[in-house]
């Protein structure tokens, strides 16, 4: 394992011919990981980061680093839909011709992405349902706004087909769905290698926000997320590669580590709603998470919240009215 650090760019070897390229991000995070395999001058991406000024730059420069530049790049290959993965996907393939796969769901969001009217208006909607106040929903509507601009639009060549065995640039992989963070997310498990990257769905030190899919009712995102946490658990991975945060070895127990979390969660929401009846998401979630949030903390609070309430909805645990402004929750 080699690594190529420099302040322009870092690039780190995991494999023969397979790496790890770290691009930034504006967010708390920090950074987001692709990975990048190379065979003969041919390149794969796996995810490409988010359109800010500086992510071209250190991605050319991580290229240029091991002899390639963005037109030797023929293939991507998107976890999901989210901008700090798909950001600059449209402008890779308008310069090297890059194929783009991803998963239906995905393509369809993408699409949906070009009426950004509809889906504000949705977004605010059902935020103001579930109690957020005026000046939060002001702030998220604007930076909603931002947002627009940190993915390039593209087109999707190619849909994932879930666990088809894809061969590109001398190696093996396999897709595997695992919906829960985003409706549509994928895992590429690279078995020669015993390599799953596993964009945000396992992640080694934090756990990935899940919030519903306003345009997709049936999606349950705790329970497929949960589902999705079973489906690769007990996969021969040596390496775990994230999209945020370092490459970890033992898969099963950060699963582990993650569904006690949500099963200790959803148990602080039903007892955060038994403490008072008729409250709305984000008063519960201020019983979980605290008062003192940031208007973004507050954005991803009331989402995270609304997502074990479904649950503890479909368990008849709790109970769901409507004050003809915003809707409310008491235990069963």
């Amino acid at each position: 394992m080699s690594t190529v650090d420099s302040p322009i760019h870092h690039i780190q070897e995991i494999a023969d011919g397979f790496y790890m390229i770290t691009l930034p991000m504006p967010f708390r995070l920090g950074h987001v990981n692709v990975f990048l395999i190379v065979h003969d001058k041919e390149a794969a991406l796996f995810d490409t980061g988010l359109n800010i000024r500086g992510t071209l730059p250190e991605l050319e420069a991580s290229l240029s680093s091991v002899g390639l530049s963005i037109g030797n790049i023929s293939q991507i290959f998107l976890t999901h839909f989210h901008a700090d993965h798909c950001g600059v996907a449209g402008l890779i393939k308008e310069r090297s011709g890059a194929v783009i796969h991803m998963s239906e769901e995905g393509r369809r969001h993408i699409e949906r992405m070009k009426n950004g009217d509809l889906i504000a208006k949705r977004g605010r909607e059902f935020l103001y349902r579930h109690g957020l106040p005026e000046k939060t929903l002001d702030f998220i509507a604007k930076m909603f706004g931002h947002f627009k601009k940190a993915t390039i639009p593209f087109e999707v060549d190619e849909i994932l087909k879930p666990s088809k065995i894809y061969e590109t640039c001398g190696r093996t992989f396999e897709a595997i769905p695992t919906p829960g963070h985003a409706n549509g997310h994928n895992c590429f498990y690279f078995r020669n290698e015993n390599i799953l990257l596993s964009g945000d769905h396992i992640l080694p030190d934090i756990t990935p926000n899940l919030s519903p899919d306003l345009f997709d009712p049936d999606f349950r995102p705790l329970n497929d997320f949960l589902s999705s946490l079973d489906r690769v658990k007990h996969l021969p991975v040596e390496m775990v590669c994230p999209a945020h945060g370092a490459p970890f070895s033992n898969l099963s127990g950060r699963v582990n580590e993650i569904k006690e979390h949500h099963r200790e969660r959803k148990d602080l929401v039903l007892d955060a709603i038994r403490k008072e009846r008729w409250k709305t998401t984000f008063q519960i979630s201020l019983d979980i998470f605290g008062e003192d949030l940031s208007e973004f903390d507050k954005f991803l609070a009331i989402n995270e919240t609304y997502v074990h309430i479904m649950e503890l909805l479909k368990e008849d645990r709790v109970r769901e009215e409507s004050n003809g402004k915003h809707v409310l929750y008491a235990v069963s």
